[in-house]
């Protein structure tokens, strides 16, 4: 099997993987041909539910299923902006939640509808970082770190791994590096590695960060976030910006492929369950939501995407070697150094033309 086929990505859309998670259920369910009226609309990342959860929540409340793909937190928000109204649950990142919210996009959570949200550890009951305190509008689903992924079997020795985001100015991996096809992510460690934060909007840091991935920009086989996985199981790629969980899953099959969160931090982010302000089923929004608190399917979830679980009691039904890994579960001293990317307004806009300079350049 080609390694094409086996990747599970966080930000990428494979219509064989998609239709095997949802078992069917896409074709016997659509919006304006499904005979049952009982009908619950997802709008989430493809391939980031476990292939029997939906299967098991339609027998278990009698109500369809219909699961649509988004390709990146940008398209969600202007889905929405342009009138979106049949979706009942989203899975916005963190500082999407933040956009969504300021735009008045979301319905609150009724919280009393959710007996499993005691499940959730408490920094993300309380949501410590940031983006929607005690979970007024979105409930955590997954959280991870983007760092460095890296082929260890072209390095003499692990006195040679890389340990810090000055890598990828490094020769050793010239023309098989990686770097997310993401300006908040790339312009963001740049930024990380010279001291600054992933969330300055000061136009002549966000520009020298810039000028730093220019000068590395030779040394760049090229840059996707739909691809990571493959290059990294193939070993066209030595050296990757990667999301954890897209790590675990190249790492499962290749496995030279190691994952560290750089000395100087990173980016951390939370997806989210949301409910859209105008979704037609919100009384199904929350059973759906409560049901994924629920410990063993917030567990199979995990095991299955391999990205970080928040919800304490599944920790007991996560796979050892996971909930072991430190780079995948980070001790508190490492998510110190770690940084939520947020919404920064209209100064979006410095760093998309920063970004397009140096695509152009």
């Amino acid at each position: 099997m080609q390694a094409s086929q086996l990747a599970i990505t966080r930000r990428r859309f494979l219509q064989l993987s998609a239709a095997t998670a949802c078992s069917g259920i896409l074709n016997s369910c659509n919006r304006d041909g499904s005979t049952n009226s009982r009908k619950l609309n997802i709008y989430s990342w493809p391939d980031y539910i476990q292939p029997e959860a939906i299967p098991e929540f339609e027998k278990r409340y009698g109500i369809r299923v219909v699961y649509d793909t988004v390709s990146s937190n940008e398209g969600l928000i202007a889905k929405f902006q342009a009138g979106a109204s049949d979706y009942d649950i989203v899975v916005p990142s963190n500082y999407a939640v933040t956009k969504l919210r300021k735009l008045n996009l979301l319905r609150p959570i009724e919280r009393d509808r959710l007996k499993n949200f005691k499940n959730l550890k408490d920094r993300f009951r309380n949501s410590d970082f940031g983006t929607d305190p005690n979970a007024q509008f979105a409930v955590p689903y997954t959280f991870g770190t983007t760092g460095l992924a890296y082929n260890s079997s072209i390095l003499r020795s692990a006195r040679e791994y890389p340990n810090d985001w000055d890598a990828f100015w490094d020769k050793r991996f010239a023309g098989r590096i990686t770097l997310l096809e993401d300006p908040r992510e790339s312009l963001g460690f740049a930024l990380k590695r010279r001291g600054d934060s992933y969330n300055t909007t000061n136009e002549d840091i966000v520009r020298q960060a810039c000028n730093d991935l220019k000068l590395e920009k030779n040394l760049v086989m090229c840059y996707t976030s739909d691809q990571v996985i493959v290059y990294l199981t193939s070993g066209d790629s030595y050296l990757s910006l990667s999301f954890s969980g897209d790590a675990q899953q190249a790492a499962r099959e290749n496995k030279a492929i190691k994952y560290v969160i750089p000395r100087s931090g990173a980016s951390m982010w939370v997806d989210n369950l949301a409910i859209p302000a105008s979704a037609p089923h919100p009384e199904y929004a929350h059973l759906w939501i409560d049901y994924i608190l629920d410990a063993k399917v917030s567990a199979a979830l995990s095991n299955f995407t391999l990205y970080a679980t928040p919800n304490e009691a599944a920790l007991k039904y996560v796979n050892t070697e996971l909930k072991e890994d430190k780079e995948l579960y980070p001790p508190d001293s490492v998510l110190a150094r770690c940084e939520e990317i947020k919404d920064i307004g209209k100064a979006i806009f410095i760093y998309d033309r920063q970004w397009s300079e140096l695509k152009c350049t």
